[in-house]
């Protein structure tokens, strides 16, 4: 007796029912491999691996950009994430690179700047001579630490927050944000310039400290010297701008058109930053002011050419 073979539509369900599937775990394992290779960007910054094998961060960067290749190609949401952080982990690896051009280190230049908007006294050592003792630390300078060290969370929180809830806009969040960093790495590599701090050391502002080695030595010396051997060391005399206010007012002024409610909450922040950022002599008045002159620069720039999405009132 024979059998009888199932109608072709039910034969061709089966088939596409197969090819789906397939698709589907191809897909999933796709961007499990995406996931992969941005956490490790992630993580090869925070642990300083990139440092001590630069070629592993390059590497890096070619095997990130073939596993994000067909989201380049088709242009899905996501592909975003990837500008997001590939493009924070590249300018990471080029800014250790901004110090060795053979051109000078800055230093005079800034000081002089901050003496002459404050007629003759430097901002930063009268902050620090009123209410910095480093043999008895205070409460605000923990809290200048923390706010200083929250840079690191907040515009990568915001980017997530972004993607969640204003999805259409993350493209524009992501542009100001990497492109803000990436116009102060010109300026790096242009305008090498030492911190205050630094300066301090060197005997060309005498009175600036390092307020943050006094709050970081009392609480963890190892780990503080961990994270700042991640962060810090690859590029010291990259000051000017102020990259922590650049991207903190390009949140600011992102949420100012999408976010209005949020807005005033980010404004304060980034000013908050800026004072924090000065008494900790990690930055001076005219860092801050350039920095966010190129979050100014980037936000134009997005509402100009990135498609205009009507403001949000959440």
């Amino acid at each position: 007796m024979s059998i009888a073979e199932p109608p072709v539509s039910e034969r061709t369900a089966v088939c596409d029912s197969g090819v789906t599937v397939s698709a589907t775990l191809a897909g999933r394992l796709l961007l499990g491999l995406q996931v992969v290779a941005l956490l490790l960007m992630a993580g090869t910054v925070a642990t300083k691996v990139w440092q001590d094998h630069i070629w592993a961060g390059f590497a890096l960067v070619g095997i990130t950009l073939v596993v994000w290749a067909p989201e380049v190609r088709f242009r899905r949401e996501r592909v975003w994430w990837f500008a997001y952080v590939a493009g924070i982990f590249v300018y990471t690896l080029l800014r250790a690179y901004a110090d060795e051009t053979g051109i000078p280190v800055r230093t005079q230049y800034v000081i002089s700047i901050d003496q002459a908007v404050f007629l003759g006294t430097d901002p930063i050592v009268w902050l620090q001579q009123r209410f910095f003792d480093p043999v008895s630390l205070g409460l605000h300078d923990y809290l200048s630490v923390v706010v200083h060290w929250s840079f690191f969370i907040a515009p990568h929180l915001g980017a997530v927050l972004v993607f969640l809830y204003r999805r259409t806009l993350f493209p524009k969040y992501v542009v100001m944000i990497a492109g803000t960093m990436y116009l102060a790495l010109v300026l790096f590599f242009l305008l090498p310039t030492a911190p205050p701090w630094l300066a301090g050391q060197t005997g060309a502002l005498p009175g600036a400290y390092r307020v943050m080695d006094f709050v970081g030595g009392s609480v963890d010396p190892d780990t503080y010297q961990s994270f700042y051997a991640s962060l810090g060391e690859p590029n010291s005399v990259a000051a000017m701008p102020s990259l922590h206010q650049g991207v903190t007012f390009a949140m600011y002024l992102w949420a100012r058109d999408h976010a209005p409610r949020l807005a005033p909450w980010l404004l304060v922040y980034s000013l908050v930053m800026g004072a924090a950022l000065m008494y900790l002599g990690e930055h001076y008045l005219a860092d801050l002011a350039v920095g966010m002159g190129c979050a100014a620069v980037l936000w134009l720039a997005a509402r100009r050419w990135l498609s205009p999405a009507p403001a949000e009132t959440r």
